[in-house]
């Protein structure tokens, strides 16, 4: 009798113990689940914190914009573009060659950063242009653009290396502040220039080259800056001698540019323009 308690005494601590073992098994398996929800819990809380710290610096940004901004529509801006087209040059086997290269020009919000991009492979300097364009544009508008990017993409027909980047700052700033006033720009005008600082339109080379260029685009309005309607070419001038020896001597002559392009058989009219606001006038359609 004292045997078969102590057999069922001893078979019920066993089994005592695989209750307690079990139970601690399980108790360790929810202190384990309820370990990696409570991280789980912490990480949601930390990526809810983070979103609400974004979103009250766009809802601040965005009070700020539209307190210290006017004329720009923040929404339609970001599905927004506006495109017109540059003249430049490019230096070609017998001289400068015009080129024409299609600019487009976006706005979204930002932290007043530039983004310039070319396709195919164009080489060409616009940085400085830009930043003068961009002085003008809000000197112009009265718009604050601190808070917007704004992004640049130039294309061309094929890969070409442009001698004269500056000559596009007149486009740029045309572009900029045609897209902040929303306006609608008349693509049968073309125009060439450097930008200044206070809005004047700065002198630029190879007048002629770029003439023909846009008008073999198709263009019915050139605009050139301020004295650059007629330019001085150097005509080759051969004189013999003797028979067998000629000297060669480059004579300067004056070329009207409208003429010139009529001669060749475009109707082109060449306008001077002096500042951004003779260019927009002609350029900005009712």
């Amino acid at each position: 009798m004292r045997d078969r308690t102590r057999i069922i005494l001893a078979a019920s601590n066993i089994i005592l113990i695989i209750l307690l073992i079990a139970l601690g098994n399980s108790y360790i398996k929810l202190y384990s689940d309820n370990l990696a929800l409570r991280k789980e819990l912490i990480d949601l809380e930390n990526k809810i914190n983070v979103f609400q710290k974004q979103l009250e610096y766009y809802k601040a940004l965005t009070t700020y914009i539209y307190e210290n901004t006017t004329g720009i529509d923040l929404a339609s801006s970001l599905f927004r573009s506006l495109s017109f087209h540059a003249v430049a040059v490019k230096s070609g086997t017998g001289g400068y060659e015009g080129v024409v290269l299609n600019i487009s020009i976006s706005i979204v919000p930002g932290k007043g950063r530039i983004f310039v991009n070319t396709e195919p492979k164009i080489g060409i300097d616009l940085q400085t242009s830009i930043e003068v364009a961009r002085i003008v544009a809000v000197n112009y508008t009265g718009i604050n653009l601190s808070f917007f990017d704004i992004i640049l993409s130039v294309t061309a027909d094929q890969e070409v290396e442009i001698v004269d980047g500056p000559s596009a700052g007149a486009v740029i700033t045309v572009l900029l502040i045609s897209f902040l006033l929303n306006k609608t720009l008349n693509q049968n005008v073309y125009l060439t220039g450097t930008i200044n600082p206070d809005g004047s339109i700065g002198r630029v080379g190879a007048i002629m080259e770029k003439a023909l260029a846009a008008a073999e685009n198709g263009a019915k309005i050139f605009l050139v800056p301020k004295g650059e309607r007629v330019v001085t070419v150097y005509v080759e001038e051969r004189t013999e001698i003797v028979p067998g020896f000629v000297i060669i001597t480059y004579k300067p002559v004056k070329i009207d540019v409208e003429e010139y392009l009529k001669e060749k058989g475009y109707d082109i009219k060449i306008i001077e323009v002096g500042s951004i606001e003779d260019i927009l006038s002609l350029l900005w359609r009712p």
